[in-house]
């Protein structure tokens, strides 16, 4: 059927586009079919004008097809071997009518099929339309730094681009078809929300965990749309594990500085409280009785600075403990930044975090802060190290919550001197154990140095707040 068909299209085609021949070869037919039947009398050959209508009526108007399906019939009656019987004029219309039904019937049929080419023609356009779409998405997709992902209803990955895989280090294996509860399960979370009629369209922070263990921290934004299947999930994800060090590091280097600051400050105060004291005290072995009450109530004074001094230090150091952390969620923001720091020295980390920690009182940024600054320490001794392993353990101990950082450094040479400010050698000026120690006390906790066989420990103590973290 492919063929004739292709003749068909290729002979209506034709003809559209010239008919000036069609009419001629049409007219050349209907001269040779009247000499025909001129000639046969056995027989009429009329029925053979029915050949050039088909040839010409599909480029024809309804007018036109009328008038020649007319002039057919005429020349039917005139050179038809009865055309010298009565009825003529009926056989004439009869003739007519005929001719032109298979005329219109003709060119309708042209019209359709000119309408259907006009369809097939639009749909292969917007076929391609969508494709070249579909192309140009795919390469956004693709080439795009953020990681993309689409989920379906179980939570398994339907699509995934090459960001997607270098975030979670897919080397060779695919994420589609995988459940993406083994890598960033917050998104779990929301395709099991009970969805209303409009769809959701949010963003969150979170922390994920790649294909080799370790954690980052993850911005998502995120939406889901409902299909028959249920509903469905896509996903743009951007890796702020970079940021969150950067970030946390120049804290930690700023509240250091700040600190050597103001002890610098307070620090001036003092020396000269107590420049006044001695000198008033080495004045008093010089006067006289009647002088000397002068020089006391000078004394008192300077006193009564240092007392105003330290009070006010005391009253600044209270304010603003009542903060509440999830000490889960500090830890998991330590690991992405303690995990990185590591592996530039080649070291490794060990986590052993207990399961429903619970709130603990401590300001979440402070809290995390001095984290980072024993594993600062920790780090900065593993480099020299032949074994470069840092264990964090947390956990609940006799009513507080202990987080413990070990290393397999050289361990400490003088316990006693740790925490006190301005050692030698230490980097800061040797603030860092010294703050850290104070600000865990301003919560009620404590730091302290836990003696161990081999490197070194440190031991972070809170207080729960009794409620469920």
């Amino acid at each position: 059927m492919e063929f004739p068909r292709n003749i068909l299209e290729t002979y209506l085609a034709y003809t559209e586009a010239n008919r000036g021949w069609a009419y001629g070869i049409a007219g050349v037919l209907v001269a040779m079919i009247a000499c025909a039947d001129w000639i046969v009398v056995e027989v009429s050959l009329g029925f053979l004008y029915i050949i050039p209508i088909l040839l010409v009526s599909a480029t024809m108007r309804g007018w036109q097809i009328v008038v020649f399906a007319a002039g057919c019939g005429f020349l039917r009656e005139q050179f038809a071997p009865i055309h010298s019987t009565p009825g003529a004029f009926p056989r004439i219309v009869i003739g007519t009518a005929g001719f032109t039904l298979a005329g219109y019937f003709v060119s309708e049929l042209n019209q359709k099929r000119q309408q259907v080419t006009q369809h097939l023609r639009e749909r292969e356009r917007q076929i391609q339309l969508r494709l070249n779409a579909e192309h140009q998405l795919r390469v956004l997709v693709e080439t795009s730094p953020l990681a993309i992902l689409t989920l379906d209803h179980e939570g398994r990955v339907l699509l995934a681009n090459e960001s997607a895989h270098h975030l979670l280090r897919l080397r060779e294996q695919t994420l589609q078809g995988r459940p993406i509860q083994n890598f960033l399960p917050i998104l779990m979370r929301f395709l099991n929300v009970q969805h209303s009629t409009s769809n959701l369209r949010t963003t969150v922070e979170s922390t994920g965990q790649r294909e080799d263990h370790e954690t980052f921290l993850a911005h998502i934004w995120l939406s889901t749309f409902v299909t028959d299947s249920g509903p469905y999930l896509a996903a743009f994800i951007w890796d702020a594990s970079e940021n969150l060090r950067d970030r946390e590091g120049t804290g930690l280097d700023s509240m250091m500085a700040t600190s050597r600051i103001l002890i610098g400050a307070v620090s001036h105060e003092i020396r000269n409280l107590a420049a006044a004291a001695a000198s008033a005290h080495r004045e008093l072995g010089a006067l006289a009785p009647l002088d000397r009450e002068e020089s006391y109530q000078t004394l008192g004074v300077i006193v009564d600075g240092l007392e105003k001094l330290a009070r006010s230090g005391l009253i600044l150091a209270q304010r603003g403990n009542k903060a509440v952390s999830d000490l889960g969620m500090v830890l998991d923001e330590t690991r992405v930044v303690i995990d990185a720091t590591l592996r530039d020295i080649n070291g490794t980390t060990q986590w052993n975090i207990a399961r429903n920690l619970p709130l603990v009182e401590a300001d979440h940024h402070t809290l995390l802060q001095v984290f980072l600054n024993l594993s600062r320490n920790s780090q900065h001794v593993l480099k020299s190290a032949a074994e470069r392993t840092l264990s964090v353990e947390a956990g609940v101990e006799n009513g507080m919550v202990l987080v413990r950082f070990r290393d397999t450094g050289p361990g400490v040479a003088n316990p006693e001197a740790l925490f006190k400010p301005f050692q030698p050698g230490a980097s800061s000026s040797g603030l860092g154990l010294y703050i850290s120690r104070a600000v865990l006390r301003s919560y009620g906790g404590d730091l302290r140095y836990e003696p161990t066989s081999k490197g070194s420990c440190f031991v972070v103590q809170l207080w729960a707040t009794g409620e469920n973290g």
